[in-house]
């Protein structure tokens, strides 16, 4: 009777252990959902309460259970995919000059994230604004896609960024290399003859226990209107990897062979490869940031994108779990800088995407919501606004790189 009893209670408890975990994951997918910032900072706080590896597996359980849903509803017609962004697909349009303030003005932030419309002085621009004089958009435009999906636009670039001469320097499309979901990777192409590529360490991360001081901050001569262009995420925390990172002559944490390095030259050239080979090499290089193995080297996928090892891609969770990843990439001949992002993907389907794309040489960068950002920086008299690439799972903090930040981060100006 006693052990008959004892096994009722076992299983009683074990029904209401269920029941909790249950009730914690659909209060977590609500969470993620509709406060991702929320959602983000506090697995931050959990991870320093009961570890990375606690916290891996919950994330692993929030976001698999919502993907089987997702799935579910997808093969069952009730849900489609959606074109993430409104305006005309695949139409070069010709973009008027934007006026350039005289006065080199920039905005100041305010403590709510909004842009305060009180401009203060700010020192001489290290890329001066050029003179407003009518100029012809150029031509250039990256050669439609190849369709992954059946979703109408697909693979055709749109308009999405220009310079202060009008010039389209930034396009953008989508592409839908995963047939199971409904789910769309978005692409940038960057033409990098025309802009130039930054990177900033975070007040943070990547953490260096012994380094100096960083600002955190885009220096204020590229923090105005008609030179300030885009910016977008870094990669993993320092304790996911201790991958190499360093800008403006501070390194953060040294750099490890082999792995998967975005480089920036004082020529103003990107590039991208495996630490330690020909294709990066280390003299007049002015800023760097690794974040695991390649996805694509030489246009190739690098069968790693599978591992489940956290040596490769981070000690997050499992690079197989679908969630919202980014990544960066560059054309075969640097002139083309790729970033992509997509809700509930894994690094192959990301790697897939960037393939098609054109990236020969690609990256994984920082995963999950709120962390994943890219927004382009638009001019609003004397003001900076920003506009997000996804809005609907990039929503919270959309101004956060217009200040001192804790996290590392690329951003993207013009040249004359």
């Amino acid at each position: 009777m006693g052990t008959e009893l004892t096994g009722r209670r076992r299983r009683r408890a074990g029904w209401i252990a269920a029941g909790i975990f249950l009730v914690l994951v659909v209060a977590g997918l609500a969470v993620v959902s509709q406060e991702p910032s929320l959602a983000a900072h506090g697995a931050d706080f959990l991870r320093g309460v009961i570890g990375d590896k606690a916290v891996a597996s919950l994330e692993t359980a929030l976001f698999q259970f919502e993907d089987a849903i997702q799935r579910l509803e997808y093969s069952l017609g009730l849900v489609t995919p959606t074109v993430p962004w409104s305006g005309p697909i695949g139409t070069q349009v010709a973009i008027a000059p934007t006026p350039i303030p005289t006065s080199q003005q920039t905005p100041v932030p305010t403590p709510t994230g909004a842009l305060q419309q009180t401009p203060v002085p700010t020192s001489p621009a290290v890329h001066p604004p050029p003179p407003v004089t009518p100029t012809t958009p150029s031509a250039w435009q990256p050669a439609s896609l190849e369709p992954m999906g059946t979703l109408a636009g697909e693979g055709i670039w749109s308009p999405y960024i220009q310079d202060a001469y009008g010039r389209t320097v930034g396009y953008r499309t989508y592409l839908q290399p995963d047939k199971t979901r409904p789910i769309l990777v978005d692409v940038v192409a960057m033409d990098l003859r025309h802009t130039r590529l930054h990177f900033v360490l975070g007040t943070i991360e990547p953490y260096s226990p012994n380094g100096p001081k960083r600002s955190g901050l885009i220096p204020p001569p590229d923090r105005v209107p008609g030179v300030l262009l885009a910016m977008f995420n870094g990669g993993f925390k320092a304790v996911h990897g201790q991958f190499g990172a360093m800008a403006d002559g501070i390194t953060a944490l040294p750099p490890r062979a082999g792995l998967a390095t975005l480089a920036i030259y004082s020529d103003g050239s990107v590039r991208m490869g495996a630490w330690g080979t020909e294709s990066i090499p280390p003299s007049d290089m002015v800023a760097f940031r690794q974040n695991g193995p390649l996805m694509i080297d030489q246009g190739l996928i690098n069968p790693q994108v599978n591992s489940f090892s956290p040596a490769d891609w981070g000690y997050t969770i499992k690079s197989v779990t679908p969630t919202l990843r980014s990544g960066v990439g560059l054309s075969a001949d640097g002139s083309i800088l790729y970033y992509a992002s997509g809700p509930f993907i894994t690094v192959e389907t990301l790697a897939l995407a960037m393939q098609r794309a054109g990236a020969v040489e690609a990256m994984q960068l920082d995963i999950n919501w709120y962390w994943v950002l890219f927004v382009a920086v638009r001019t609003n008299g004397e003001s900076l606004t920003v506009e997000a690439l996804d809005p609907k799972n990039m929503k919270d903090d959309l101004n956060r790189y217009l200040w001192p930040y804790t996290r590392d981060y690329f951003y993207v100006t013009g040249l004359p």
